[in-house]
This record gives structure tokens, sequence and C-alpha cells, in this order.
């Protein structure tokens, strides 16, 4: 299978996602908001909620594709599903050891997602309250 062919079995969900946060519809003052934090390099622990389809994956994704390179994306962002990797293992592991990670291809922050965190079990969320380590998708 060639990279063209690639792209074309992509499922339409991953295929036209917004690649840049000015593409993304119907969330104007998330995303002049989140703009300005990104233009002041200040962009701030955040906390996505609301039901599934609203476009908050999209969404952090589409700040993450604009801060990093495709080069530097792979090192510089780390998204789990928090309802398949939900365990205090996982936080105490791999995204601890991936936030104190040093990169080659850009100082500056990392961005960890955690997609699904209202799964995760009470003693994963309090050891990354206590690491001061989140984005978090929560669906209702």
């Amino acid at each position: 299978m060639t990279v063209g062919q690639t792209a074309i079995n992509l499922p339409w969900v991953e295929k036209y996602r917004p690649s840049k946060l000015d593409d993304l519809v119907s969330h104007d003052d998330i995303v002049k908001t989140i703009n300005q934090f990104m233009k002041e390099n200040q962009l701030p622990h955040l906390l996505f909620y609301g039901p599934p389809g609203t476009g908050k994956t999209s969404t952090i994704l589409a700040c993450a594709k604009q801060m990093y390179t495709p080069q530097q994306f792979n090192s510089m962002v780390l998204e789990l599903n928090a309802s398949d990797d939900r365990g205090i293992g996982i936080v105490r592991g791999q995204i601890l050891s991936f936030a104190s990670t040093r990169t080659i291809f850009k100082a500056g922050p990392k961005l960890i997602i955690l997609d699904e965190a209202d799964a995760m079990t009470n003693d994963a969320q309090n050891a990354l309250r206590r690491s001061k380590l989140m984005i978090m998708l929560y669906e209702y």
C-alpha cells in the first residue's frame, strides 16, 4: 500500500478532520480564545467537555497541528484514549516519562491529550492532578 492509498483508506472522521483551528465550524469564541493563548505562547491546561461529536478532539488536534510541524508532532504530542489506558500505571509510566523527556526538535511545552478522561480510575485522575499535566476531554 502506498502513501496515497493510505490516505484514501482513512475513515472520513480522520480524513476530513480540521488541520487548523480556523477550519473548525461553530466554535468561534473558543477558537478565538485558544488562538490568543497560542499567540501569546501561554496555552494553559485545558478541560474540554460536551456530548460526543461536538469537536473536542478535533479542536485540540487542530491546535497541536498548528503548534508543531509534522516532524515535531510525534515527539511533542501524546494522545491517549483514557478509556483504554485508564490506570494509575499509565500516569506514572507513559505520561510522566513522555512529559519528562527532552526532544531535539523543539523546546517548550509538550501536549498530552487524554481523550475520554472521565473513564480513568480515581487514582489515575488524582495522580494527574498532583502532576499538573493535563489536557482532558470529557464526554457527558
